[in-house]
């Protein structure tokens, strides 16, 4: 069946109403067609669940427009469709600036209820009666859930503003898909914890919508126009079943190129185009249609989602009309400034270059500290949650069974290289590593494989941020025998994060053998979501030692990661005297402490770098850096009262003119100096006690068998 775009657009020759804009286009992209084949006969048994762009805050410059949402209800009841509820998309930052609430929000854009023939129609929360939605363990949104009424919904109709973007470029159908996920804190959950095109993706698969809208009658265009409002009649409408198809015609209107927005990007790379589909219209650009500057778009994507600059940027680039009450008077300043630089753009190249100065210096802060962490505060970074990012039902059993047949020529090769000091083989072949590695362990096999399970061995390794594992068999105990797994890790070596250098993303089918006398993974890469990776495959084994009195592990791999662009340009492939100490340190590092956490495991200690995101919306999980601001500025206000206090010296003064001290006496201390002090000892008691732990793991790591 061939799917139809339909472009409905006003002219001077033949002007055409809101209301005959979005009739017209329904009509050519075959809605009444589709819903008579969902409806078999018995349109009052559908219930047809609209979902229209809300803004947070109630302004209809940057929210689908309610009258066309309501003449699309007359038109669904003038065909017998009447149970029609409007479910809110909302998206703004609601969280931390105390909108008006979705009903209140709702009135403001005009949804009373009724139509203005009569039709009445229900307005719903999709953030309230949230229901199990059974995403897959492979998806990102494994054990989330979704409204009840998106989930009972007999056809769903996805309507999104016409707008700019300023991290996408536009924001159209699929951006307006994170309006119906439930969580209110959409950035902290679907754009930080979460890849948000991954977001997107999965739910397309699992619980997609049956048609999308772009109401383009009037857009909202400029730097940021679905965050600021600014106005342009285009006086179109757009009409799809697939929003990947609408979002590509919308995109064209407005002049871009559509894959320059990473969501679509990422689902049409996912998804494709239809097989068969047809544009029905004019797509010529809209007249005096203003996007974003490249600069301030680049600029912002460099701001890590899950990073405080970029969780402060997109709440306080929201326009806030006056009167409405904040929680965080700091953010709410803030949050004029930004808005009113960013309407300043759109008319002033040097406010532009300003907002684009502004945020690129922040990007480049955050990225550096970022980067920092990377190698000097590991704990503080976030791990991540992904999706498998690849087709479980891609592979078949002998493809997984093949991989020991492929590694056994390569593991041939590392076994038979001169091993150094610290029991480590390496070479380069063919701009690829073979490195090679093994320890031996006071742990008895028994009890070791017992306690540290083979499957899991990739996450057992350093600098391990996040996954996901889709079992694809098991064996007769329930253990994994066949599984595909995705994995993230830090740039490595670590100080590549300060040339650019992304985390290793790499997708991989795994083997796992549980022999009486040997315990074994072995995998191959099959994909690298972000290009980080070329090669990654090897294998882990575990073998009894000394009789089974200890354990001996063993580690060969084949890696290939892809450089940053700076290190590219030294090639230091060229360069053996550079890049061999190079690679010859950062592999010891990085196996010497994977070695370390098998140890750990085994012993029962932590190990796992980053820190898990919290599930709930709460203060620690959503804080802004406002918020510490303000309580810094209130900290230094009690230190500078404590700090100008003199202290009240020890004893009396007696009437004859001098300090009486009596046995015991002491002077006051300062509180500020106390509490600096208490505070201080635990620091000072766990340094000494890392320092403990680390030397105790050196000493074991140097042993040999």
């Amino acid at each position: 069946m061939t799917v139809v775009a339909a472009v409905a657009r006003s002219t001077r020759v033949r002007p055409l109403s809101a209301a005959d804009l979005l009739a017209e286009a329904v009509a050519r992209a075959g809605l009444w067609e589709r819903l008579a084949e969902r409806a078999h006969g018995d349109p009052g048994a559908v219930a047809v669940l609209l979902t229209p762009g809300t803004s947070a805050y109630g302004d209809p410059v940057t929210a689908v427009s309610a009258a066309l949402v309501e003449h699309l209800i007359d038109l669904l009841h003038d065909r017998g469709y009447r149970d029609a509820t409007v479910g809110a998309a909302r998206c703004g930052p609601d969280t931390w600036l105390a909108g008006p609430g979705l009903p209140e929000a709702c009135r403001r854009l005009g949804y009373g209820g009724r139509t203005p023939q009569g039709n009445a129609y229900r307005v719903v929360d999709l953030s309230e009666e949230v229901g199990p939605a059974g995403f897959p363990d492979s998806s990102v949104l494994h054990g989330s859930g979704l409204a009840r009424s998106w989930l009972d919904a007999g056809f769903r109709i996805n309507i999104a503003k016409n707008s700019t973007h300023p991290e996408f470029g536009y924001a159209l159908c699929l951006a307006n898909l994170f309006g119906v996920l439930p969580q209110d804190d959409k950035h902290h959950h679907y754009r930080a914890r979460r890849d948000g095109a991954e977001v997107v993706v999965d739910l397309l698969r699992s619980h997609p919508p049956d048609f999308h809208l772009i109401d383009a009658v009037v857009s909202s265009h400029g730097c940021a126009g679905s965050h600021v409002g600014r106005p342009l009649r285009t006086e179109t409408v757009i009409a799809a079943p697939d929003g990947v198809l609408a979002d590509m015609v919308g995109a064209l209107l407005m002049g871009v190129d559509p894959v320059s927005s990473p969501l679509n990007a990422r689902v049409l790379s996912d998804r494709g185009l239809p097989d068969a589909y047809r544009i029905d219209g004019d797509l010529t650009p809209y007249q005096g249609w203003r996007n974003p500057p490249r600069s301030l778009v680049e600029a912002v994507r460099r701001l890590a989602p899950d990073g405080r600059a970029h969780r402060l940027f997109s709440v306080a680039a929201w326009h806030v009309a006056p009167g409405t009450a904040v929680t965080d008077p700091a953010l709410a300043r803030l949050s004029r400034l930004l808005t009113s630089l960013i309407r300043a753009a759109d008319a002033n190249p040097a406010a532009a270059a300003a907002l684009c100065a502004v945020v690129g210096a922040a990007a480049s802060a955050s990225s550096t500290v970022r980067a920092w962490r990377t190698g000097n505060a590991k704990d503080d970074l976030r791990r991540r949650d992904v999706s498998l990012a690849v087709d479980p039902d891609a592979y078949t059993h002998e493809d997984y069974d093949r991989i020991t047949d492929l590694l056994r020529p390569l593991e041939t090769v590392i076994d038979a290289l001169p091993a150094d000091a610290w029991q480590m083989r390496w070479q380069h072949v063919g701009h690829s590593i073979l490195f090679g590695c093994e320890r031996t362990v006071n742990a008895p096999y028994r009890e070791f494989v017992r306690r540290v399970d083979i499957s899991r061995s990739i996450s057992y390794m350093t600098d391990y941020l996040g996954g996901r594992v889709h079992v694809v068999s098991r064996d007769a105990q329930g253990r994994p025998v066949r599984q595909i797994e995705r994995n993230l890790y830090l740039a490595q070596p670590n100080y590549l994060a300060y040339y650019g250098g992304p985390p290793i993303d790499v997708c991989k089918l795994e083997s796992v053998d549980y022999g009486e006398q040997r315990q074994r993974i072995s995998w191959r890469t099959v994909s690298s979501p972000n290009g980080s990776a070329e090669y990654d495959d090897g294998s882990v084994t575990f073998l009894p030692a000394d009789g089974g009195v200890r354990t001996r592990i063993v580690i060969r791999v084949r890696q290939r990661f892809t450089l940053p662009l700076t290190w590219q340009v030294i090639r230091p492939d060229t360069r053996p005297k550079l890049r061999d100490p190079l690679v010859q340190d950062s592999y010891q590092r990085f196996f010497t402490r994977t070695l370390d956490n098998f140890e750990a495991q085994y012993e029962g200690r932590p190990y796992r770098i980053g820190r898990p995101w919290e599930e709930s919306d709460d203060l620690e999980a959503s804080e802004l850096p406002t918020q510490r601001l303000t309580e810094a500025a209130r900290m230094l206000r009690t230190v500078a009262s404590q700090t100008l206090t003199v202290p009240t010296p020890p004893g009396r003064l007696g009437p004859d003119g001098f300090w009486h001290v009596a046995p015991g006496d002491l002077p006051t201390r300062s509180p500020l100096l106390e509490e600096f002090r208490e505070s201080l000892r635990p620091a000072v008691a766990g340094f000494w006690q890392g320092l403990r732990e680390a030397a105790a793991r050196d000493r074991r790591s140097r042993r040999t068998p």
